[in-house]
């Protein structure tokens, strides 16, 4: 049973419900999003509960907080919506195995899993290394590996098209000093994404991959006054996005039967300075 929700969790609901208005375009589709119990994995989980995805199943680390953002994400639609939780580790292969089997047929993967750890290459721990790495590029690896099985096996048709969604990060394209492990990471899902685009494309199933810039989650709330306002002042709009934002594009990428291949750049135009 989950906890009463927490007032930063209904302040984010009060958002959501005034952001994303339901809309029928994901009706009857079962979608799987990593990373969802906080930040840009819970915002696309809601986006696509307003879309009236018929079932949503948030996987996380941690049980209680998957079962605050199940209350949550409960609201995104008025008809009957079916949120499941599922606690695990996205960079244990057997974990997905156990995702495959409870979700069984699967319509849209999203890969929001992510974690940063902000150190030098040569003063980083093998440790660091490892997990960093091991979480975002191999757990969204075998995401892709066992679920993109698990959409094979519908054998889709054009109207159809199963989508996988990989979230990615700026720093995979342009690099940042103490940020070594994660960029590297971060640039394997890109490869990883184009690679998938057409070894996937020929059974309708389009894989694309964001891009998001500085976005306003807990990580970016630990950075100093200073480091913001630099920031911010090499961005040409001036302002970190919001998970609102990167939830909206989600959503265009799995609508849109024609996407595939799609690196979606959302920086509020960084990557052009």
């Amino acid at each position: 049973m989950a906890l009463p929700v927490s007032k930063p969790l209904l302040s984010l609901q009060d958002r959501f419900s005034k952001h994303f208005r339901p809309a029928p375009k994901l009706h009857g589709r079962t979608v799987v999003v990593t990373g969802a119990s906080r930040g840009i994995g819970l915002a696309i989980a809601y986006a696509f509960a307003a879309q009236c995805a018929s079932r949503i199943f948030l996987v996380g680390r941690n049980e209680q907080t998957l079962l605050n953002a199940a209350e949550v994400v409960s609201k995104g639609c008025q008809t009957g919506i079916s949120v499941h939780v599922k606690e695990g580790d996205v960079k244990d292969r057997k974990f997905w195995v156990e995702v495959m089997n409870e979700t069984k047929d699967i319509d849209i993967l999203v890969n929001a899993a992510g974690i940063a750890q902000s150190s030098l290459l040569i003063t980083a721990t093998p440790e660091h290394l490892e997990t960093v790495v091991q979480t975002n590029l191999m757990g969204t690896m075998w995401g892709c590996r066992i679920m993109s099985k698990a959409m094979v096996r519908q054998k889709r048709k054009r109207d159809n098209t199963g989508c996988i969604i990989n979230v990615a990060s700026l720093l995979a394209v342009k690099g940042g000093k103490g940020s070594t492990a994660y960029a590297a990471s971060k640039a394997g899902v890109l490869g990883l994404t184009r690679s998938l685009a057409e070894e996937l494309g020929p059974s309708n199933i389009r894989v694309n991959a964001i891009v998001p810039g500085y976005i306003e989650t807990r990580m970016t709330k630990d950075m100093t006054p200073a480091a913001r306002e630099t920031a911010i002042n090499r961005i040409p709009q001036k302002r970190f996005g919001t998970i609102e934002e990167v939830a909206d594009a989600a959503v265009f990428l799995a609508v849109n039967g024609y996407a595939n291949n799609c690196i979606l750049n959302l920086d509020g135009g960084l990557s052009a300075t």
